[in-house]
C-alpha cells in the first residue's frame, strides 16, 4: 500500500475517535505524548549529544544482545540505516548489484535513494507476493554483492518465507560470499512465526535493521546491528545521510518504551490477527492475504471500489467513532476490489472480533448505498 501523508482533518478525525482498527492507541498531542515520556525512569538521565549518552548506548547494546550480534548503532531513519549498510558492503558498487524483492521497502519506497544516492545498483528477485527463495538467487543472471531479505514482506501480504527457506538462503549467501542483509523493519513481530528467537533469526545475516516506531509503537528510530567493523564503518555515512543528530532523546526513550511494554505482546498480536481474519474470510465475497496471517498484520481485499471504500472508512470514524483507516487501493486479488491492510496492535484491547466484522460489514453497506 503506498505511503500516503493523513491530512490535517483525517489526523483530527482519528484522534478524535474512540477505538480504532489498527496499531496501538494514538497519543493525541504532543504534550500527551512528551509526559509519557517523562514517566520513563530513564527519563531522569542526562540528554544523549551526538550519539553520545548513557541510555543511546544502552539500547544499542541491549538490541545487540537481542539479535546477537557483537555491536549496533541507533539512526534517526531505516531508510538511512539500510543505505549505510548497503554502501558499506557494497563499497562503490563494483563488486555487484543489489538483490532484493520488487514488493521490498527499499525498492518502492525511497525514491531510488539506492542509486541517485548511494550509486549501486539493484537486481530484483522474486515473484509477487512470494518471498524469494534461494533457487531464485542461483537463477540470477549475475552475482550481487549482498541480498537484502525483508521479513515480512510488507508489500506482499506481510508474508514469511518458511524457517527451511531462509536457511537456504544464507547457506546460498555464505557458499558464495555474497553478504546477506535482513530488513528487519518488522522482525519483532516475525520471531512468533518462526518459533525462534531473535538472535537465531538473525544469525543466518551478517546485518540486521529493525525499527522501533511499527510494532513497538515509538516516534522514530532504528538501529542497524553487525559485525563491530561493519558498525564502525558506518559512522562516515551516518554523517553524510544527516543522521548524526544533536539529540536523539525522544526516540530514545520511545523506543526503550515499546520494547519494554510492546515486545512481549507480539505473539498475542499475532493469535488476534489470525482469528480477526478468519472471521473475515468467513464473509461472502471478502478474501484475506494470507489466508492464515504469518505476523500481526494481513491484507484484506473487499468486493468495493477505494475511492468509496475510503469514503465509507472516513464515514465510519464520523459516525461511529470507529478508526477503520483511510487508505484503500485497488486489490490484485478481486478484479475491480479494493484492499485494505489490518495491524494489529494494543488498540484492540477497546474491541473483539465480532465488533471488527460488524464495522466492515458496516461499511461496505455506505458503499453500495
Amino acid at each position: 500500500m503506498p505511503a500516503i501523508k493523513p491530512s490535517h482533518a483525517e489526523i483530527e478525525l482519528r484522534n478524535g475517535c474512540s477505538r480504532w482498527l489498527s496499531g496501538h492507541r494514538p497519543l493525541r498531542t504532543m504534550r500527551e505524548s512528551l509526559l509519557a515520556l517523562a514517566e520513563l525512569p530513564e527519563a531522569a538521565q542526562p540528554l544523549d549529544v551526538y550519539g553520545d549518552g548513557v541510555v543511546l548506548q544502552a539500547l544499542e547494546a541491549d538490541v545487540a544482545a537481542l539479535l546477537g550480534k557483537p555491536a549496533a548503532s541507533f539512526f534517526h531513519k531505516g531508510v538511512a540505516a539500510q543505505l549505510a549498510a548497503l554502501r558499506v558492503w557494497c563499497g562503490d558498487g563494483s563488486a555487484g548489484p543489489v538483490a532484493l524483492h520488487p514488493q521490498s521497502h527499499i525498492a518502492i519506497d525511497e525514491a531510488g535513494a539506492l542509486e541517485a544516492l548511494m550509486g549501486l545498483r539493484g537486481l530484483a528477485v522474486g515473484a509477487t507476493d512470494a518471498p524469494f527463495t534461494a533457487a531464485d538467487l542461483a537463477d540470477l543472471p549475475e552475482k550481487p554483492a549482498v541480498v537484502v531479505v525483508e521479513l515480512p514482506l510488507r508489500r506482499g501480504g506481510f508474508r514469511l518465507p518458511a524457517w527451511e527457506e531462509l536457511v537456504a538462503i544464507s547457506a546460498w549467501c555464505r557458499g558464495n560470499g555474497v553478504k546477506l542483509h535482513i530488513d528487519g523493519a518488522r522482525l519483532w513481530e516475525s520471531a512468533p512465526h518462526f518459533g525462534r528467537t531473535l538472535a537465531d533469526i538473525a544469525a543466518l545475516a551478517d546485518s540486521v535493521y529493525v525499527s522501533f516506531y511499527k510494532g513497538l509503537g515509538g516516534l522514530a528510530g532504528s538501529v542497524l546491528a553487525g559485525p563491530q567493523a561493519m558498525v564502525d564503518n558506518l559512522a562516515p555515512w551516518k554523517t553524510r545521510l544527516a543522521g548524526n543528530v544533536f539529540t536523539l532523546y525522544p526516540f530514545v526513550l520511545s523506543a526503550r518504551d515499546g520494547l519494554r511494554r510492546r515486545l512481549p505482546e507480539m505473539a498475542a498480536s499475532r493469535q488476534r490477527a489470525q482469528s480477526l481474519a478468519a472471521r473475515l474470510a468467513a464473509e461472502p465475497g471478502w478474501r484475506v492475504s494470507p489466508e492464515v496471517p504469518h505476523v500481526n498484520a494481513f491484507q484484506l481485499h473487499l468486493p468495493a471500489d477505494p475511492a468509496g471504500l475510503r469514503e465509507a472508512m472516513l464515514e465510519m470514524a464520523r459516525r461511529d467513532g470507529f478508526w477503520l483507516g483511510a487508505r484503500a487501493v485497488a486489490s490484485h486479488v478481486l478484479e475491480g476490489g479494493a484492499m485494505v491492510e489490518i495491524v494489529i496492535g494494543d488498540a484492540a484491547r477497546d474491541w473483539v472480533d465480532a465488533d471488527g466484522v460488524t464495522a466492515w460489514r458496516a461499511a461496505m453497506a455506505l458503499v453500495r448505498r
